[in-house]
Parts: structure tokens; sequence; C-alpha cells
């Protein structure tokens, strides 16, 4: 029985590990994007960036203030981290949804 509890929290850790790097690197490329084409920021482009990536909202907060370089890597720094964490914390839960409520049968 150990080993079983064992081998599920190392599921558990691979599955939080994948989501957040994945979370990171969706974030990052809209980040890049935004950097390298500012009218992302607005309109339809803007809708799905934070449709993919929710922590993309602050980029219509911050605007103008992005021009020191301080605060575009603030800025981008927390967008990408707020997006791994968001994305492991889903998958967290659905990692937990599936594990308390599929029957075990079910799930082999």
């Amino acid at each position: 029985m150990h080993s079983t509890s064992k081998s599920r929290h190392e599921a558990l850790i691979i599955v939080l590990s994948v989501t957040f790097v994945t979370g990171m690197a969706i974030a990052l490329a809209i980040t890049l994007l935004w950097r390298n084409h500012p009218s992302l920021a607005q309109g339809a482009a803007y809708q799905l960036a934070v449709a993919l990536c929710p922590p993309f909202i602050l980029v219509g907060s911050v605007g103008g203030i992005t021009d020191t370089t301080l605060s575009l890597v603030l800025t981008a720094g927390i967008i990408v981290i707020a997006n791994g964490v968001l994305y492991a914390g889903l998958a967290a839960f659905v990692y937990w949804a599936v594990t308390t409520f599929l029957p075990r049968a079910a799930r082999h």
C-alpha cells in the first residue's frame, strides 16, 4: 500500500510540474508577442490572450508605465509566474476531482 501512495504522489508532482511549465510557456509566448506587437493589447487578440493567460489582464492596467525596464521585467515576471501557478492550481483541482470522485476501477 505504501508504494501505491508513493506512485500516486509522484504522478501528482509530475502533473503539477508539467502544467506549471506549460502555463509559464504560454504566458511567456503571449508576453513576447505583446512586446513585439503592442496592438495585441486591444480588441479580439487581447480577449484571446486573456482567455489563455488570465494574468495578461495586467497589461491593460499597466499600459504606459511599461516604458522602464524595471516595470517591464516586473510585469512580465508577474504574468509568467501567475499563469504558471494558475495552470498548476487548476491541474491540482482536476487531479483531486478525478482521484476523489472517479471510481478506482475506471481509472485503470
